[in-house]
């Protein structure tokens, strides 16, 4: 006899919760699976002779996949030959692993599958809490995610994409390992006496808490698999780790109530000031003071913000282009890390680098480069530092002059060609041409 399976959530924990959809479907259900029985509110499953649980598999699989996998294998094999209702916690497609997996393998349409909606744990936690989640545009956060992303640092950059100015729900923080995780996570963007509330067991009568606490006490409160976080909005101002607040703040300095002189700017005026800012980056790295250079990293920043602001007020482009055409850029020029092309070495790299520009250019109906080295590099960087780029080359590699008065037959020469009215980045470049002819 074919089989059906019927996918429905229990709750947050209160039968009173469970919905009537539901509960029709429990009582004509042949056999009944529930993914745990460690579940508040459930006795009267737990006792009915059609009851299963998948608690056997977490003891025998070594991860929670596995753990997934098992229990998607034992539900599918039911469903073939019986009615079955598989029954899990909260709602069936809010944080449910098993779920997803089973629609996933729901196409082939072999086993008639149903899906009841039910009561989530984020409509519980938002009555416990009183909030209006979506009014206040809630962002929604797996603990187990951010705890897989604390293992990847420092190699997890961009993976932790959060919007402090948004308030965010934490959902799973089921030990005190995992809300560790989460306190170290959400301390890369809040302050550490940022208060936060955790709550446990929420719409579950008479065991239901909210503790208001700083974030660094996150993990010395007790907690358990039916604990949730909830983290509040900073204003945008305060919100000062993350880079959306910094586009806000350009755009504020130029708005018709901003500052005067932000106002007046150009792309045109704010030339040098990109040069500028550019080097004392440089000159941060070559101090080797990481706070400096971080300071000086956030300067050059401003004016890719304030470049970026300019822009958009002009109709050429957003923040949004440069940031897309900086990303596409990186995984089209490194197909050895993000596609099948092979590159085991430096060299190799540089290789396939050099040959993807050459196929962009080619797309974009860009001419070839300048057949002069001294016209591949930028036009605005000093010729002195051009000349010394390509002589650091081995094609170009000049003898070397172990003399202690270099310097000063350097600047002779400059105070000379100043006095007799030439510009001395114009008479280098001349010089480096005229001596490097035969090379191009």
């Amino acid at each position: 006899m074919p089989g059906s399976l019927t996918i429905v959530g229990l709750g947050p924990g209160d039968p009173g919760l469970r919905t009537v959809d539901a509960q029709r479907a429990l009582d004509r259900a042949e056999r009944i699976i529930l993914r745990t029985a460690i579940h508040p509110g459930i006795d009267d499953l737990v006792a009915d002779r059609r009851t299963t649980t998948c608690d056997d598999l977490y003891d025998q699989e070594s991860s929670f996949e596995d753990v997934y996998q098992g229990v998607v294998d034992r539900v599918r094999t039911a469903a073939e030959s019986a009615h079955v209702v598989y029954a899990v916690p909260g709602h069936p497609l809010f944080g449910e692993r098993t779920v997803a997996l089973l629609l996933e393998r729901s196409g082939d349409a072999t086993i008639p599958t149903t899906v009841c909606a039910a009561v989530s744990a984020f409509d519980a936690v938002s009555v416990a809490l009183g909030v209006d989640s979506m009014a206040e545009e809630v962002q929604i956060l797996d603990a187990t995610t951010l705890d897989a992303w604390l293992r990847r640092e420092p190699f997890g950059g961009g993976l932790l994409d959060i919007a402090p100015s948004r308030p965010i729900l934490v959902t799973q923080v089921y030990s005190r390992e995992v809300a560790s995780s989460v306190k170290l996570a959400l301390s890369r963007i809040y302050a550490d006496d940022h208060q936060i509330r955790v709550v446990i067991a929420a719409g579950v009568g008479g065991e239901e808490s909210v503790v208001s606490c700083p974030l660094h006490e996150l993990d010395r409160l007790p907690v358990n698999h039916l604990t949730s976080v909830w983290v509040p909005a900073l204003p945008l101002l305060q919100a000062t780790r993350s880079v959306a607040t910094l586009h806000h703040i350009a755009a504020i300095l130029r708005s018709p109530e901003g500052c005067p002189w932000d106002r007046k700017q150009s792309h045109q005026s704010l030339r040098t000031a990109a040069i500028e800012e550019a080097h004392e980056v440089v000159d941060a790295i070559d101090e080797g003071d990481s706070d400096h250079l971080a300071e000086e990293l956030g300067d050059l920043l401003l004016q890719v913000a304030l470049h970026a602001q300019i822009a958009e007020e002009a109709g050429e482009f957003t923040i949004e282009d440069v940031y897309d055409h900086i990303n596409r850029k990186l995984v089209r020029r490194h197909p050895h890390v993000f596609a099948d092309v092979e590159a085991a070495t430096a060299e190799d790299v540089v290789q396939t680098w050099q040959g993807i520009k050459a196929e962009e250019r080619r797309s974009n109906g860009k001419p070839n480069p300048a057949s002069h080295p001294f016209d591949r590099l930028p036009r605005s960087m000093p010729a002195l530092t051009r000349v010394a780029h390509l002589l650091e080359s081995s094609a170009m590699q000049a003898p070397a002059q172990a003399t202690d008065d270099l310097g000063d037959r350097l600047l002779d020469a400059v105070e000379v060609l100043v006095r007799a009215g030439l510009d001395p980045e114009r008479e280098l470049e001349l010089a480096f041409r005229r001596r490097t002819v035969a090379l191009v």
